[in-house]
């Protein structure tokens, strides 16, 4: 009996050892990944500066659901005006799932304000009211999807393909196209964020009032929230999605002091009461604020070299090359997470390259991450004593060759002179000659 409390007590020992040191180890391998999440990618990123604070496969491509409309609605607020009048087309009227048209019989040609049009896609994730948007700006929806993919490409997105306004994986406009809207956790916050620049959506979607309605055709029409944690934790705004492929989505707007974030969960599960995706947020958005950035690179350490020119004989002579390191003069500080540690770099963009006016001189280094880039101190490690001993032996037959050259300049020009004085006397000499001839015949 004792010889098996002895054995159990030393197997207990080592599951708490083996236990300590994987907790350990996951601790020292931790690059950025948010933890304790459904939600199959995610991210969280600093709206003021850009940078992304932590991320799971938030590269990974995949359905986005109706979180896409936060770009339908984008550029539908820099093409439309709030005080407009939009009438209902028959080609936003044919999607029913989700629909306006559900909760009221609308006809073509019945009126909307554009502002509760707004309040329709962003608050109740209509659509109907999607498509309208499209129709309003271009005409047709196909039309405003190119807007769409265009404006993602000037926000620099690779991985965001649009096919429809909505989101919808079946497309009622045109059933025969099976496409379906694709990006990543990155590009959605992105768009998330340019989205919340404008005023007008910013205020929208965080209109906590549990009464919101709408009118179309002078019929009142109430609006059911569809963000179930705005005013809690600091979220101050937010766009749901829920599809078969796209699971349950949502994007988040957090402020909590004075630091506005924004969060992206996409594949999550719906759960029993639809809630595991907001709670996915809150970890998300609770991670991004407690995140403390670690070293890059630490001060005195190389970045790189330069290549810088100096002329062999000093202000004259050809030009010559010359490599010198770049090191850092202070700490350089990021959030550690997959996106920043495979696309961090400090580069050295000035045109100055001139050897002697660099050598040992601090200089402006960039350091660039997706979407942020700021200012560190630097210094190209290159002394002018060293540039001195590199071509001291070129500067030496320089200056001897200068010598001779003086030399045999100056010997020259005593020689001409010293010619032209023996020249005048002869002259002289001459002279006084004809004339006391002449004197003589006299």
């Amino acid at each position: 009996m004792k010889n098996k409390s002895i054995s159990t007590f030393i197997l207990t020992m080592f599951l708490i050892i083996c236990t300590s040191l994987n907790s350990v180890a996951n601790g020292l391998s931790n690059t950025g990944d948010i933890p304790g999440i459904i939600a199959q990618s995610a991210i969280v990123m600093d709206m003021d500066t850009g940078e992304v604070i932590a991320s799971k496969n938030a590269k990974v491509q995949r359905p986005v659901a109706s979180t896409m409309k936060l770009l339908t609605s984008l550029i539908y607020a820099e093409n439309i005006s709030k005080g407009e009048t939009i009438q209902f087309t028959e080609e936003a009227l044919k999607t029913t799932q989700t629909a306006l048209n559900n909760l009221k019989k609308i006809n073509v040609g019945d009126r909307i304000s554009s502002d509760d049009l707004m309040k329709a896609v962003m608050i109740y994730s209509a659509n109907d009211a999607a498509y309208l948007m499209a129709d309003a700006v271009s005409g047709n929806y196909k039309d405003f999807v190119k807007l769409m993919n265009d404006k993602a490409k000037s926000l620099g997105l690779e991985d965001t393909y649009v096919v429809n306004p909505c989101g919808l994986e079946s497309n009622a406009v045109d059933p025969e196209n099976k496409e379906i809207n694709l990006s990543t956790a990155y590009d959605m916050a992105i768009i998330a964020s340019e989205a919340y620049k404008n005023s007008w959506i910013r205020e929208t979607i965080s209109n906590a009032n549990e009464n919101i309605t709408i009118d179309i055709e002078g019929q009142t029409v109430p609006l059911k929230l569809r963000n179930k944690i705005l005013g809690q934790d600091g979220n101050v705004g937010g766009k749901t999605g829920n599809e078969v492929q796209a699971g349950h989505c949502f994007v988040g707007f957090f402020q909590r002091g004075g630091r506005n974030l924004v969060t992206v969960a996409l594949n999550s599960e719906y759960g029993i009461d639809g809630t595991n995706v907001f709670n996915d947020t809150k970890t998300i958005a609770d991670y991004g604020y407690s995140a403390e950035q670690q070293v890059f690179k630490k001060a005195g350490e190389e970045i790189g070299t330069i290549e810088l020119q100096y002329r062999k004989y000093g202000i004259v002579g050809p030009k010559t090359s010359i490599t010198a390191p770049v090191i850092l003069t202070e700490d350089v500080m990021y959030y550690k997470n997959d996106i920043n540690y495979e696309n961090a770099k400090i580069e050295y963009n000035n045109e100055n390259k001139s050897a002697w006016k660099l050598a040992n001189k601090k200089v402006d280094l960039n350091f660039i991450l997706p979407n942020y880039s700021t200012k560190v101190r630097g210094k190209v490690d290159l002394s002018r004593l060293y540039l001195l001993k590199i071509y001291a032996g070129s500067l030496i037959k320089f200056v001897i060759i200068a010598l001779v050259g003086l030399v045999v300049l100056a010997c020259s020009i005593r020689f001409v002179n010293i010619r032209r004085k023996r020249k005048r006397r002869r002259n002289k000499r001459s002279s006084r000659s004809n004339r006391n001839n002449i004197k003589r015949r006299r």
